[in-house]
């Protein structure tokens, strides 16, 4: 697979490359979503969601000012209804869901400012964790808009109801410790150099854990999480795990346990 892209910079990493570490280059804008980076990330995360040599994915900004700024604002000068309507649809949709039903962990890795879209990007994530200097806010509210990439209706679901609210409706920014006390990050470091050795730590962690698993896993809770019926969940989570009984990772998982050894999972 070729990744070489303008606005992207795709590093693989670990002892067998199965973490994928995608950079978001735009520095000159505080790495600002242009339309050329939209359309790489469009390509990109089509590109990996069925390759299973990428057991992870770490979303991170070029520099320590910013992960994300949001949408390159001269772009809006151009929209009409249509135009601005597939533009939040056809790209906003589309890389939501690709990331959302990818059956692999994807991290953010937030240094600096993570604001509207650059956010909105990291609500998509399953972890969030952040630098010290990160500051979090979707501020469209101030151009008279609103997050048309999802904003609205994930930040409910990662915090209180009414803490959303506020952040969407006064264009609020909070810090690093305000988003860590509301639940909207994992875990915040002092640096980002502290920052990237901890989730190297976790990347590491996680593929070394059963393959299938791990995949199964997300897809239950995503699947699960706003499913009206709990019944309806519970049959989803009853078919991934006898799915997963009688998968080779399942029988090595429980035998490397007897035998007291580290168990050798290949996604089987």
């Amino acid at each position: 697979m070729k990744m070489e892209y303008e606005q992207l910079n795709c590093e693989r990493k670990g002892q067998n490359a199965e973490a994928l570490w995608v950079t978001l280059n735009n520095p000159k804008a505080m790495n600002a979503m242009s339309d050329t980076m939209q359309r790489e990330l469009l390509h990109l995360f089509n590109e990996i969601s069925f390759d299973n040599s990428i057991r992870c994915v770490v979303l991170t900004g070029a520099g320590e000012k910013s992960f994300s700024s949001g949408g390159d604002i001269e772009l809006f000068q151009s929209f009409d209804r249509v135009s601005g309507y597939d533009f939040a649809y056809a790209r906003g949709n589309t890389i939501q869901h690709l990331m959302n039903y990818m059956e692999k962990p994807i991290i953010a890795a937030v240094n600096g400012y993570c604001f509207a879209g650059g956010m909105e990007l990291a609500l998509c994530c399953d972890f969030i964790y952040a630098s010290q200097n990160a500051k979090f806010g979707l501020l469209e509210i101030n151009l008279g808009l609103l997050p048309g990439w999802g904003g609205t209706v994930r930040l409910p679901r990662k915090i209180p109801v009414n803490k959303a609210k506020e952040m969407i409706y006064r264009g609020e920014i909070l810090t690093a410790d305000q988003a860590y006390h509301w639940g909207l990050v994992n875990n915040v470091l002092t640096s980002v150099n502290e920052l990237y050795e901890s989730v190297d730590k976790i990347v590491d962690e996680m593929v070394n854990k059963a393959p299938l698993a791990l995949r199964a896993a997300k897809n239950i809770i995503n699947n699960s999480i706003t499913c009206d019926s709990i019944e309806a969940a519970l049959a989803i989570e009853r078919g991934s795990c006898s799915w997963l009984l009688d998968s080779e990772d399942s029988k090595e998982g429980v035998a490397s346990f007897l035998e007291k050894r580290k168990p050798q999972f290949r996604g089987m």
